[in-house]
């Protein structure tokens, strides 16, 4: 990719939108390669944070070891996105979490010091930048209050219906395996296939190809949790109360 496109490509993402064209180009300057093969780190939490990323092809997942070994899943991030560029401006500044390649992935790193220089030369980014933190903290005390809900079939279908406003569309191409989705949930895998059986069972959702899910009927999908029928403006957009995609408020790192 050459550095144009990279510049293009980081312009259209929430974080640059507001960014001088010509200060953006300088950071650009600095990004430089990476290449990961499935299942390789890219940075271990912990480890001091002098640089961010932004992903090319692949994907990366976010996460952190509990005390029982295993690992919680925080987000999934796919081509297109950026990973730990707020976490530039922590001090000390380390990486709250880990971070490996799903899949073979292509991403540019670039180093902390140059966003900082670009961040104090411009109000307004640095304005902007204070919005989208704002954002994404009321998104991380909205996923914080579903997250603690007891109810698991009430997580999944939440997840679900914000999916389906996500994509627009009752066919679901879900992000992750099965496994990985129900971590983010904080719902036992085994527990996550039990309740979609249920559902399947009940005609309220059926399995495409793949990681493929369509949504039957998604009054009855609510009316099985407990949960109140969303509006069709709900459908068309985002959960509002939730603060936005459930999910995107672990950009925090």
């Amino acid at each position: 990719m050459s550095r144009k496109a990279l510049q293009h490509a980081l312009s259209t993402s929430q974080i640059f939108s507001k960014a001088d064209p010509a200060m953006l180009a300088g950071l650009v300057q600095y990004a430089q390669p990476v290449r990961l093969s499935a299942q390789q780190h890219l940075f271990i939490a912990g480890d001091e944070a002098l640089h961010f990323y932004w992903i090319e092809t692949g994907g990366i997942t976010l996460y952190s070891p509990s005390l029982t070994g295993e690992e919680k899943t925080f987000r999934l991030l796919g081509a297109g996105a950026l990973v730990a560029e707020t976490m530039m401006y922590a001090q000390p500044c380390c990486y709250p979490l880990s971070a490996y390649a799903n899949t073979d992935s292509q991403l540019y790193r670039m180093p902390r010091e140059p966003l900082l220089a670009f961040t104090r030369q411009s109000a307004e980014f640095a304005f902007s930048l204070v919005e989208i933190l704002a954002s994404r903290i009321t998104q991380a005390i909205h996923r914080i209050d579903l997250l603690t809900i007891n109810n698991s079939l009430q997580r999944l279908v939440s997840y679900l219906l914000d999916m389906h406003a996500q994509q627009g569309t009752a066919w679901l191409q879900l992000p992750a395996s099965s496994q990985v989705i129900a971590r983010q949930l904080n719902i036992t895998p085994e527990t996550f296939s039990r309740h979609l059986s249920q559902l399947k069972r009940q005609g309220l959702v059926g399995r495409g190809r793949n990681k493929e899910l369509v949504l039957l009927d998604i009054a009855g999908l609510c009316h099985e949790a407990g949960l109140p029928p969303p509006s069709p403006k709900d459908l068309r957009r985002p959960m509002t109360h939730l603060g936005g995609s459930m999910f995107e408020c672990c950009n925090l790192l």
